[in-house]
């Protein structure tokens, strides 16, 4: 079986994939980012980039995992039409807390989950963590009516 980095140098659809997947991403990062600053800075504690690398990997943890297991997405996820299923079971809080886990270390884990899911063999959706715990992230699909002519469902499936 080839490796999700062999599979991704020749699939579209799995370059689109991870490119939704790095766009929702950053805007998850601006919007855990900025009021995180922006509160430590009230508080007259965002002087140190520690703390605020910390405080950050904290509220994206909390972030992502409430997100996720309530709605299955988080914001970037949604804006990106994407959304994390189970592959086994529910989606349930554990799982959601254990794929953000990487999260804490924001600027630097969730690269190397990544980098080690596609390394692996399996579905070249699925980050390191992802497998470990058994969820995927899938794009949004509406199932189109027969015949509508709807260009962005079938621009999906290519």
């Amino acid at each position: 079986m080839a490796s999700g980095f062999e599979v991704l140098g020749h699939n579209r659809a799995l370059q689109v994939h991870w490119a939704r997947r790095c766009g929702a991403y950053v805007l998850d990062a601006i919007v855990v980012l900025m009021p995180t600053w922006m509160v430590l800075a009230v508080l007259g504690a965002a002087s140190g980039i520690v703390f605020l690398a910390v405080a950050a990997g904290v509220v994206f943890v909390l972030y992502g995992t409430a997100a996720e297991a309530l709605h299955g997405q988080t914001l970037g996820k949604y804006v990106f039409d994407l959304e994390v299923r189970s592959v086994r079971g529910p989606l349930t809080v554990g799982k959601a807390a254990a794929r953000n886990a990487p999260k804490f270390f924001w600027y630097l884990f969730p690269l190397l989950d990544a980098i080690l899911g596609l390394l692996g063999q399996g579905d070249p959706r699925q980050r390191f963590s992802d497998r470990a715990v058994g969820t995927t992230v899938v794009w949004r699909e509406a199932a189109p009516l027969a015949g509508s002519g709807d260009a962005h469902a079938a621009s999906r499936q290519s």
